[in-house]
């Protein structure tokens, strides 16, 4: 029987979720935080390992010509109604060699950035030189007009080596290019490495190492070489017979760099960069953007966009994107939308390039903890030694940093590895194979 006294509840839904609270307005409609770059293709010289969009022997017409396209681009940026407005935390001049421009064409790139965008006043701003583009003036000028950060291409301190690698300087050009910097107020400078080069041996590597450590700037970056088709270095490697150092040599190298930069108090804020906690703050925000997948908004030839699940590139020819901007035609070439499957593990893959993806970011992002989503690869990474588990982000470890391919492979699906087909094109992975 029914008791008179039976509990009878009668729900009904208006919306969901049931939880709000009081917010404060701007804090509730603040502006999504982003970052920029902007890729100037002009080179002295094409590095025979280099696979960029470069551009070499250009006059200073076409460079003027490329500079007023990209600040149009820039400011036509606003009129995609898919994104947002964003407030920019970073502002990466990459190439080619942003310094082969001149210190007036720099700042207008800048000014159109600040002009078109709500960049923040402690936003990083960084451009790239190599050695024989830096000089006093120019770097002065710079610094005035709130450039933060600033990257010289070393490669190599061996005469031989830059030589042989067709580098544009020479080491009385990192000499001049030193003592300029520190003539400067620039204070958060890095320089750039790489290993294993043709003709590089441990004991040059070291020297080169050392020589960087004695500079005593804020930030190296040690780049494991990526050998891409189409360069001189894959023809000589593939055809000719030439010979890279071997793998437990590149081993060496790799763990000297770890060795020397951590007893030199430099700590790791990527797999290959490494920073001075005493002379600066961080290793490189735009470079936490964009390995962590963060809203990075490309400009000018051959640049990535990743804003969310879209993922697209501008064209190469810095001719046909002058024209297209002047016929105010759109500049993408190729581009994807990311499934929430490929974001997540976009997420994995390019976290661990930085050294660690913190599991909270995750949950945020996706909804879903990341031991749910990618459990099984997780422990058989923590089971090779490659990477250590806390409460708060899965990380890297020494062995992980070493053979860090081998850990975001486990992250590739059988299609992922496919030969691109139904009118794809495969992007943004090389492959070297040797006897």
């Amino acid at each position: 029987m029914t008791s008179d006294h039976e509990k009878y509840i009668r729900r009904n839904i208006h919306t969901y979720p049931f939880k709000y609270t009081y917010n404060n307005y701007d804090d509730f409609f603040k502006k999504e935080q982003g970052s920029i770059y902007i890729h100037i293709p002009f080179c002295s010289s094409k590095c025979h390992f280099c696979d960029y969009t470069v551009y070499v022997n250009t006059d200073d017409d076409l460079r003027e010509q490329y500079v007023a396209a990209l600040c149009e681009e820039i400011r036509r940026f606003p009129d995609n109604p898919v994104f947002p407005r964003f407030a920019i935390e970073a502002i990466y001049f990459g190439g080619g060699t942003p310094g082969m421009l001149t210190a007036e064409q720099l700042t207008r790139i800048l000014t159109a950035c600040r002009d078109t965008f709500d960049v923040s006043p402690g936003a990083e701003i960084a451009v790239e030189f190599d050695p024989k583009s830096v000089e006093q003036a120019k770097i002065d000028t710079l610094r005035d007009a709130g450039f933060t950060r600033l990257s010289i291409g070393i490669q190599s301190f061996d005469e031989a080596i830059l030589r042989d690698c067709n580098r544009p300087h020479t080491l009385a050009d990192i000499d001049r290019a030193i003592d300029v910097v520190r003539k400067s107020r620039f204070t958060h400078v890095n320089i750039d490495l790489i290993y294993p080069l043709l003709g590089l041996t441990n004991e040059i590597w070291e020297e080169s190492l050392r020589k960087a450590i004695d500079l005593n700037v804020a930030c190296i970056t040690v780049y494991p070489l990526e050998v891409w088709e189409k360069t001189a270095y894959h023809n000589w490697i593939m055809k000719k017979g030439k010979q890279l150092p071997k793998i437990h040599e590149e081993k060496q190298m790799a763990l000297s760099a770890f060795t020397l930069l951590e007893k030199a108090g430099y700590k790791t804020g990527s797999t290959s960069g490494y920073y001075r906690p005493d002379l600066c703050d961080n290793y490189c925000v735009f470079l936490d953007y964009y390995w962590r997948t963060w809203p990075m908004i490309g400009f000018g030839v051959s640049s990535k966009s990743v804003i969310h699940q879209y993922l697209y590139t501008n064209i190469k020819s810095v001719r046909d994107y002058i024209d297209r901007i002047r016929d105010r035609k759109p500049v993408m070439d190729f581009s994807t939308l990311m499934t929430k499957d490929q974001e997540m593990r976009r997420v994995m893959i390019r976290g661990l390039k930085v050294g660690n993806v913190l599991k909270d970011d995750f949950l945020t992002r996706f909804g879903v903890p990341m031991t749910l989503v990618f459990g099984d690869i997780l422990q058989k990474l923590k089971n090779d030694n490659y990477l250590l588990e806390t409460d708060e982000e899965i990380r890297l470890t020494q062995q992980g940093q070493l053979y860090s391919n081998a850990v975001w492979e486990q992250f590739y699906t059988d299609d992922d590895l496919l030969p691109p087909q139904n009118n794809e094109i495969q992007f943004g992975i090389s492959e070297l194979i040797l006897d």
